[in-house]
């Protein structure tokens, strides 16, 4: 018979008092070296009783549950396969009732389950008899713990799949999916319908309560969010402050309540920090996923275009994205683009003039707001909200404001050097011109050549626009204020940052936006968020300015509120600039 162990050597290796010693198996050389071993060891005899253990096996079998040699190996090694039926490794001599010879080797994936109770462990075991003869004599099994390894592997594929902080799927993995869900709409013919999610204003609760709130915002939002969706839905953050989800085996129609039941989600949500409390809101794209879809990237862009739209409407607003339209607005830009540069060549853009009074003076004229228009080449007037927002996409919107500056103050210069005047002119600063750095340097410039007064000059920003150019914005506030401009705070009371930001921005009015003023007689949350308004300005030495005035009984309701200037069609329209030198009529 060949002999499984070695001849002792002098200085074995190991530590000798951790390695079980059993008749007929004497302590060699090589039981010390399996002492050593990373992997779990265990010999039997040819009837399947522990003859021998290492170190490593004891642990990961019993534990503090010591294992005794001779014991059968069955008691010992509590194995099941994926099926969850027992496992029984034994080797028994040929003779014996049952007996059976094992080949020369064998290797199962099983889970172990140790004899102290801890969790079962997902091995796998490598058993190999030894022998001389026809009968086995001795059987080692090697059995290595896989369970630290999948765990890791999982993790690994969890990581590279999912966004660690919200812990949804990320971006790459759900454009992977959606890719296959287009796919199995080309297949079968199914629906889905793709939401893209943007919290709005974000940037209000980093710049207000700290980038540790922003996180935890984040965190938070999505567990809120999840009530609404079902197991099959798929959720992803994609951006820094926005979401994907797609909804499987719905077409648009049937989407509607879930998107209803996540504004109203976005609602409830009160989000609480150090002690202080804050609402959030989000903005909703639409786009239906069925055998017409293009690849995922483009329906994701597509998804987002749809968000930005409804982002533009104001908070939790939902916009449903359709290729068609899209593809005739997008042509129709393009039109507008080609027309407007066209008319800043021919001089074919138009000035306008609407006035605001002082409630509080009788009513009197203070200053106008400046308003642009185009004519078009068969002389008709063109409204502004048909032409500004392609100059603004396609980076036209920076030489129209410009051009307007320069008229405006050749018109007043003009009115200077007649006698005419004493009244300001309020000039709008789209959001993208706002964030040229070169922009102040321009109007001073303007100023000094033109030789206006600039008491006179007023600026209007939107206070979306402020806040998405904080930086460049009071960089253009400070600067222009030193020179004698004054600003006025445009839209003021739409965005969730109104209040916040206030403080931050040196502005010398406030214009409360027109939504509220509207309907303030027959709404009494809008007359209490106009009476708000105008209390916080007069707190903060920032006089008022009403929109949207198209009543005498508006204008006397907002004169005893202490609102200081209104405008609007109740006043009067605008109008174009009068040419100089000849009276204005009325």
């Amino acid at each position: 018979m060949t002999e499984f162990n070695s001849q002792a050597a002098d200085e074995p290796l190991g530590d000798r008092s951790a390695v079980t010693e059993t008749p007929g198996f004497s302590l060699t050389a090589a039981d010390a070296a399996l002492a050593e071993v990373a992997d779990s060891v265990i010999v039997t005899d040819y009837r399947g009783l522990v003859t021998y253990i290492n170190p490593l096996a004891q642990e990961m079998l019993g534990g503090a549950v010591r294992i005794i040699p001779g014991q059968p190996l069955g008691d010992v090694l509590h194995l099941r396969d994926s099926d969850g039926n027992r496992v029984w490794p034994v080797c028994r001599h040929p003779g014996d009732p049952g007996g059976e010879v094992l080949p020369v080797a064998r290797e199962l994936r099983a889970a172990l389950k140790p004899l102290d109770g801890r969790e079962s462990l997902e091995v796998t075991v490598q058993i190999l008899a030894v022998r001389d003869d026809p009968a086995p004599q001795h059987l080692v099994l090697v059995i290595r713990d896989t369970s630290a390894a999948r765990r890791l592997s999982f993790r690994l594929s969890w990581q590279t799949s999912h966004d660690t902080l919200t812990r949804l799927a990320n971006r790459q993995f759900f454009e992977s999916e959606l890719q296959q869900a287009i796919v199995a709409c080309v297949n079968k013919r199914s629906h889905q319908v793709l939401l893209y999610l943007d919290i709005y204003q974000f940037k209000l609760i980093n710049d207000t309560l700290g980038y540790a709130a922003g996180d935890k915002l984040l965190a938070l939002l999505p567990r809120q969010l999840e009530s609404c969706l079902s197991a099959r839905d798929l959720f992803a953050r994609v951006g820094s402050d926005e979401f994907a989800i797609l909804l499987r085996d719905r077409d648009v129609e049937e989407a509607g309540p879930v998107v209803s039941r996540l504004r109203q989600a976005v609602q409830d949500f009160v989000f609480h920090w150090n002690g202080s409390e804050s609402r959030v809101a989000v903005s909703i794209g639409a786009v239906a996923v069925d055998w017409r879809s293009p690849p995922a990237g483009q329906l994701l862009a597509s998804a987002n275009d749809a968000c930005r739209a409804a982002r533009e409407q104001g908070r939790n607003r939902v916009k449903l994205f359709s290729d068609a339209r899209k593809a005739l607005e997008q042509h129709r830009e393009k039109n507008w683009v080609v027309e407007i540069g066209a008319a800043l060549r021919e001089n074919r853009l138009l000035l306008f003039r609407q006035p605001v009074v002082a409630l509080q003076q009788g009513g009197d004229l203070h200053h106008y707001e400046i308003l642009v228009r185009m004519r078009s080449r068969e002389g008709d007037v063109i409204a502004p909200g048909r032409f500004l927002p392609a100059a603004e996409r396609y980076g036209l919107i920076e030489e129209v404001d410009r051009w307007v500056i320069r008229q405006v103050f050749a018109y007043m210069a003009a009115e200077q050097a007649q006698g005419i005047g004493g009244f300001g002119y309020a000039v709008n600063i789209s959001g993208i011109s706002l964030g040229d750095e070169t922009l102040a340097d321009y109007v001073l410039s303007e100023l000094t050549s033109a030789g206006v007064a600039p008491a006179r000059v007023q600026f209007e920003i939107t206070e979306t626009s402020a806040i998405d150019n904080l930086d460049r914005a009071l960089i253009f506030i400070y600067k222009l204020r030193a020179a004698g401009c004054s600003f006025a705070l445009d839209d003021f009371g739409c965005g969730a940052s109104s209040l916040a930001y206030l403080r931050q921005l040196p502005v010398d009015y406030l214009k409360i936006d027109g939504s509220f003023v509207r309907n303030m007689l027959i709404d009494e949350i809008d007359s209490a968020m106009v009476s708000t308004v105008d209390h916080l300005a007069k707190c903060m030495g920032v006089r008022t300015i009403a929109e949207f005035v198209e009543t005498p009984q508006l204008q006397a309701r907002l004169r005893d509120m202490g609102v200081d200037f209104a405008q609007g069609f109740g006043i009067a329209a605008a109008s174009p600039l009068p040419e100089l030198g000849v009276p204005e009529e009325g």
